[in-house]
């Protein structure tokens, strides 16, 4: 075995990909959770009770281990208060717990490639904000790295879904203008964490992975999905002020009934930002990562998946 690694987030779309991946490869798991979780035990981690609120199950979580991986956090929320407790404060809870061991583990935190631009939205603010937790308080007190992915896309992943339906219906809704944008598979992101685990050095590095393709526009991916399904799937444009409203709307109801709506204006401002194309990983700090899943192969996949658990 080679060593523990101890992760957050383990019951989300990426952290079972990646509980599973850093098994495989050899590595004792403890991962946090906030109940009981058979998966998790099936696939060969210890499961340890807690929360990013609860400091004691921190401790515990990082006690002995080798490395943590900090994929918890929050997508959605009601509040920017609400992203910052979540995604912020308990990223800094974790790395007091990190420096209270008596030998420090290293922290590689998934962040987002949305911290890049934190002015766009609470969420990428509070991604950012948690970045700079980890600089503060493990500078010089143990070793770390951030990782920034695009859009991760799989089977099993909720948050892409609702586009994988507008593809099937033949007629894609996209922000007008000229974005493009970067994409990664699970599984890809999931390796590139287990390369990670295995490099000797961290020093606080910022990696943004993607599939190597240089990025998409929304044209590229309706061709893409088109081709595969032999058939034309359509684009229409829509213009940022046709949404504004709608997002208004939903995000004041989303604060006055403590709810986190789907759509707010700050991720509009995210949806239509021009350029969420990924500098790529930190080259001297990786070796040479094998073909990674562009969006053709990734798209028959994921089509595949979902249509067979009837989720399309």
């Amino acid at each position: 075995m080679k060593g523990l690694v101890a992760v957050t987030g383990a019951t989300g779309f990426i952290g079972r990909r990646l509980v599973r991946r850093l098994v495989d490869a050899g590595w004792r798991v403890r991962a946090l959770a906030r109940r009981s979780d058979a998966g998790l035990g099936d696939a060969g981690a210890e499961v340890l009770p807690g929360a990013l609120e609860d400091e004691a199950s921190l401790h515990a979580l990082a006690e002995s281990a080798d490395a943590v991986v900090h994929c918890a956090g929050a997508i959605r929320a009601p509040s920017h208060e609400a992203f910052v407790q979540i995604n912020c404060d308990g990223t800094a809870r974790l790395a007091r717990a990190i420096i209270a061991q008596p030998r420090p583990p290293r922290l590689l935190l998934m962040s987002s490639l949305a911290a890049r631009a934190s002015e766009l939205s609470s969420y990428a603010a509070s991604k950012r904000m948690a970045e700079e937790k980890v600089h503060q308080i493990l500078a010089c007190r143990a070793e770390f790295c951030i990782v920034r992915p695009p859009a991760v896309y799989g089977p099993g992943d909720r948050a892409t879904l609702p586009i994988f339906r507008q593809i099937q219906r033949g007629l894609l809704l996209i922000p007008a203008g000229d974005g493009r944008f970067s994409l990664l598979y699970v599984e890809d992101l999931a390796e590139l964490v287990a390369r990670l685990l295995d490099a000797p050095n961290w020093n606080g590095q910022v990696i943004e992975p993607d599939d190597g393709r240089g990025g998409y526009c929304w044209a590229d991916l309706a061709r893409i999905a088109g081709e595969h399904l032999h058939r034309r799937v359509r684009t229409l444009p829509v213009p940022w002020l046709v949404m504004c409203l709608p997002a208004a709307v939903a995000q004041l109801m989303g604060t006055v009934l403590q709810r986190a709506p789907m759509v707010t204006l700050g991720k509009l401002r995210e949806l239509y930002h021009t350029d969420w194309v990924c500098q790529g990983p930190a080259g001297p700090l990786l070796p040479a990562m094998p073909p990674r899943v562009a969006f053709d192969s990734g798209f028959a996949t994921t089509f595949a998946w979902y249509k067979q658990r009837g989720w399309l």
